[in-house]
C-alpha cells in the first residue's frame, strides 16, 4: 500500500530564523500577533528545545511579504537585543501526504533518504499525523520534486 499520496509544492517562500527568542509564549505571541497585524500569512512554525533561557523561533511565509517581515524583526530587535534575525527567500515548500501514514512507521526515514540521495538540503520540516513537510532552496527544489516523484509514484 502506499503511504503517500500526494505532494503541493509551494514555491517562493521565505523563512526566517529568531535565535536566541526569550523562551515562552509571551514572546511568541508578541511575535504572531504583529505578524497577523500586518496580515502575513504565516505557514510552517518550528521552535527548537529550550535551552537556558532561550529557544529558536523558526517559521515561513510568502517572499512578497519579506519588506513587512523585515520591518517586524527590526522593531523585535529594538526590544529583545539578544535576538538574531536570519531571513532567506526563494524557497520552496514540498508537502507529501497520505491518509494512512499514522499506520506505519519510517515514512519519514524514507522521505529523508530520497531528499539525501537527491542532494537536497533541508532548510526546516514540519509534520502532522498525515503529512511531511520540507523546505528546501530553489536550487534543490527541481531535484527534490522529481526524486519525490519517482520514489512515490506521484
Amino acid at each position: 500500500m502506499q503511504t503517500i499520496t500526494g505532494m503541493d509544492i509551494t514555491n517562493d517562500v521565505a523563512l526566517v530564523t529568531l535565535s536566541k527568542v526569550p523562551a515562552g509564549c509571551g514572546f511568541t505571541d508578541q511575535v504572531f500577533t504583529a505578524l497577523t497585524k500586518a496580515e502575513i500569512n504565516v505557514d510552517m512554525i518550528s521552535q527548537t528545545a529550550l535551552t537556558g533561557p532561550y529557544v529558536s523561533l523558526s517559521f515561513t511565509a510568502s517572499g512578497n511579504d519579506i519588506g513587512k517581515i523585515m520591518a517586524i524583526t527590526a522593531r523585535i530587535r529594538e526590544k529583545y537585543p539578544t535576538v538574531q534575525p536570519l531571513v532567506s527567500s526563494n524557497n520552496v515548500k514540498i508537502s507529501l501526504f497520505g491518509a494512512d501514514m499514522p499506520k506505519y512507521c519510517g515514512i519519514a526515514a524514507g522521505v529523508f533518504h530520497v531528499l539525501a540521495e537527491a542532494g537536497a538540503e533541508v532548510l526546516m520540516i514540519t509534520t502532522s499525523l498525515v503529512d511531511i513537510s520540507v523546505l528546501v532552496s530553489d536550487a534543490a527544489a527541481e531535484d527534490s520534486i522529481r526524486a519525490l516523484r519517482e520514489a512515490y509514484n506521484l
